[in-house]
This record gives structure tokens, C-alpha cells and sequence, in this order.
């Protein structure tokens, strides 16, 4: 996202507060707190975070946010506002995108399916309220936004602690929704997907999910092409390399396949924090059954 992210930006700190629960007619609730906890995909400004049940639907309608659960039933509706602007980069240690794999999608048809499989690291040798994001992602030209399958060490908006969780997320450039976080063990193998669902004109709708893990289906309506393909490590509060989980995460079996039933032609870019010692490696380019590792 480049409104309210770059490729390594800054979240602000804890402040967050629990609000009001609106609830539809059949019982289900979504959550919403304010900003302030760290969430993937960069800083949030006056923005809030948002819960919403499995399977639910975030649809633009004119100038307002809706989302609606698996009936279609609207669960709440939230102005679109202006993003605030995120913070500058910080220094090593550094904050935010750490090291990431990106391609972008240049071409008339646009990206239908981008699939990753990895496994769940060890957990951090150290424990200090660090908190680690690994997940594949897919953001409009413009980086205003972003859609993920998302594991996740540590405290984030959406809840967690020191141990291993994952949820899909939706980061736009006013409000941040997410599924339900669901604890995953070391080990445990995870298969991220993001699949263009439906498009009407310039209108594109998308789901996120991790298709072994139940509870994680979020799907995004009337938004942007979304363009820009990434493998990424991000993280906060890292004061560490313990910090980290040892050894390396290898992202394995990275499929991307077109609407026109293409594959395309891909050549992975790599962004490294080589400073630090954590970097990006290509094992095998290209779009079908492709491997990026990332080493801590």
C-alpha cells in the first residue's frame, strides 16, 4: 500500500479500545476498536479495526463501506474517509515490510488465483512483545490497499499473544477488517489463497482464505484490480534476531494463474534488509509452483 504504506512502513503504537458490537438479525457480530494496534500492511492513522464473522463481504457502495454476512444481511456501514499519511521508515532494527518477494501484474487480464503453501515456524527463541506477519498478498496498482492470508506471532489488532495464529485481512485506506484470529501450531502446514470471485467493469471482488484452516474466508467486493503480487516478512518491535523464529520459512508451491486461463510470465523482484541479516531468496522464479525462502 503507498496511501498508508510503503514497502516498509511504520504502524503507530498501542492505544487501542474495544467499541460498541453491531449485531444483524440472525445474531452475527462484528467488532470494531479504534487504531493504534499493529495490523499487516503498514500504519493506520485515524483508521479502526474491525472483526467480522467467517465468510462475511466487504462491499464499496458510493461513498460508504459495507459489510454483510454469508446471507448478504448488512452488519454495518462505515463512511470511506481520507487516509492519513503513515510515518517515515524506521531504522535497523528495522520496522514494518522487513524483506518481501513482489511481481506486478502489467498485463490486460488480471490475476484469478495466487496460492502459497508454507509451514509454521518455531516459535521466537525470545519473547518481547514482538510481532511477526508472514503472508502472500495481492494490493491494487496504486498500493492503497491490501488483501492477505496472514500467520501472525504475537499482538495485532485482531488479538494474539506469543504464539502462532492466522486470519485473512483487508487493509484499506479508511477501516481494517479481519477474520476471526484461529491458533495454528509449529509445524503445521498452511495453504494461503486469494481468488478474483467476480468483476463488472472496473469493479473486481476477491476472497482470502486459508483453505486448510476454517473460520478464515473473508471476500472484498467493487474493488480495485488488484496488481501487485507479494511473499512477505513483516514485523514490529523487533529488538532482536531472536526476535525472529530461527532458521528460515520457505514459501513452496506459489501458483498464479489468469482470468484469461493463462499463466503468466513472472519474474520475482526482491526487497532485502540486509543490514539486519534477514533477506529474500528466489529458489525458483515464475508463476507456477515457484519457492521463495526467507531467511531470519
Amino acid at each position: 500500500m503507498r496511501v498508508f504504506i510503503t514497502a516498509a512502513a511504520v504502524l503507530t503504537s498501542l492505544l487501542s479500545l474495544a467499541l460498541a458490537v453491531p449485531a444483524s438479525a440472525d445474531g452475527a457480530a462484528i467488532t470494531e476498536v479504534s487504531t493504534g494496534l499493529v495490523a499487516p500492511g503498514g500504519a493506520r492513522g485515524n483508521s479502526s479495526v474491525i472483526e467480522i464473522p467467517d465468510d462475511a463481504s466487504i462491499t464499496h457502495v458510493g461513498d460508504q463501506l459495507q459489510v454483510l454476512d454469508a446471507n448478504g444481511t448488512v452488519l454495518h456501514t462505515f463512511a470511506v474517509e481520507d487516509p492519513t499519511p503513515a510515518a517515515a521508515a524506521a531504522p535497523a532494527l528495522k520496522t514494518g515490510w522487513i524483506t518481501f518477494a513482489s511481481w506486478m501484474n502489467n498485463g490486460n487480464s488480471p490475476i484469478k488465483t495466487f496460492s502459497t503453501t508454507w509451514e509454521v515456524p518455531p516459535e521466537p527463541q525470545a519473547k518481547d512483545g514482538q510481532t511477526v506477519f508472514l503472508f502472500n498478498s495481492i494490493e491494487p496498482g496504486k498500493q492503497n490497499a491490501i488483501l492477505q492470508p496472514v500467520l501472525q506471532f504475537g499482538p495485532s489488532a485482531a488479538g494474539g499473544g506469543a504464539y502462532w495464529s492466522v486470519a485473512s485481512w483487508w487493509v484499506g485506506s479508511s477501516h481494517t477488517l479481519h477474520t476471526k484470529l484461529v491458533k495454528v501450531n509449529p509445524g503445521a502446514t498452511l495453504h494461503g489463497l486469494i481468488t478474483l470471485t467476480a468483476q463488472n467493469g472496473d469493479n473486481f471482488n476477491y476472497n482470502s482464505k486459508f483453505t486448510n484452516v476454517g473460520g478464515t474466508s473473508l471476500n472484498v467486493k467493487n474493488v480495485s484490480e488488484l496488481k501487485w503480487a507479494t511473499e512477505t516478512l513483516e514485523a514490529y518491535r523487533i529488538n532482536k534476531t531472536a526476535d525472529y523464529p530461527a532458521g528460515k520459512t520457505v514459501f513452496s508451491g506459489i501458483n498464479l494463474k489468469l482470468a484469461n486461463g493463462n499463466v503468466p510470465s513472472v519474474k520475482w523482484n526482491t526487497a532485502q534488509d540486509s543490514k539486519d541479516g534477514i533477506k529474500t531468496t528466489v529458489n525458483k522464479d515464475g508463476a507456477k509452483d515457484a519457492e521463495i525462502t526467507i531467511t531470519y
